[in-house]
Order: structure tokens, then sequence, then C-alpha cells
């Protein structure tokens, strides 16, 4: 299967270069979530990242999860174990979109243990933000594939 083509960041969209730069950095901070220590600590760090009306489509091929509280259930069960995280390398490929809602797409590289079981895992993924009432731009759809590296 061929990989998407890479378009220039930025290019023929309505997107200021501030908005490129946030959008960027948005995607950067999703990463930088999963990789602080414990529980709490990227559950507080991951769901800042987010709208409350949010929905994310899971790579496994799981129903959608909207809001907080699914997301926080989905990612951190209540009684887990804490997923710690060697490394995310994300990659993104295109970030298009206007001053009202834009989209991150890219590819992503994670190994990480849960339960006592490393895996690792690569794939695609696709953000779709919007500014909030301060400006910060706030995932509101979250779509991703993953697939076992050997």
């Amino acid at each position: 299967m061929a990989e998407p083509t890479a378009q220039a960041i930025g290019e023929k969209t309505g997107l200021t270069a501030g908005d490129r730069e946030a959008l960027r950095a948005l995607d950067h901070s999703y990463a930088k979530a999963w990789l602080k220590h414990g529980t709490a600590a990227q559950s507080e760090a991951l769901l800042a990242l987010f709208a409350p009306d949010a929905v994310i489509y899971p790579g496994d091929g799981g129903e959608p999860l909207s809001g907080m509280g699914e997301m926080r259930a989905f990612w951190f069960p209540e009684g887990s174990p804490p997923t710690e995280v060697e490394f995310f390398e994300r990659e993104p490929l295109a970030i298009e979109g206007s001053p009202a809602l834009a989209a991150v797409s890219g590819r992503s590289k994670i190994a990480f243990t849960y339960a006592g079981k490393r895996s690792v895992q690569k794939g695609y993924y696709i953000i779709l933000s919007r500014p909030d009432e301060a400006g910060h731009w706030k995932v509101v759809r979250m779509m991703w594939s993953n697939r076992p590296v050997d």
C-alpha cells in the first residue's frame, strides 16, 4: 500500500503561520502527554488538549467515544496499571484548514508497556481541531490506525 503524499505544511490554506505553529505544538503535546510518568499526569496533560465535546475513533476499530468521561475511561480505566511510554514519534504530513477548523494528519510510531506487555506500533492519524474561546486550538475529532511493528 502506498503512503499518502506529503503536502507542504500550510500550503494553500487560510491558516496563519501562528495557527500552523500552534497546531504543530498541539500535535507534539499529544505525544508529550503520553511520555509523562503516571496515570494522573498523563490523564491531566492528555485530556487538556481536547474540547469537552471531542470524539475519538480508536485505532482498534472500536466504537467512537465522546466527551471527557468516555475518553478517560478508554485511556485510563479505573484500577488499571499505568501505561509506560518508551517513545512516541509523530510526523505531521499535512496541516490544512481555516482559522476556524483545521486538520493535522501524519504518521506515528510508539513503544509502550501496559500490564507488563511491551508493544511497538506504527500507523497514521488525523486530528481535527478548532480554537476554543481563548483562541487555543483543541482537538475535536481524532482518528488513528495502529499495527504492530515486527
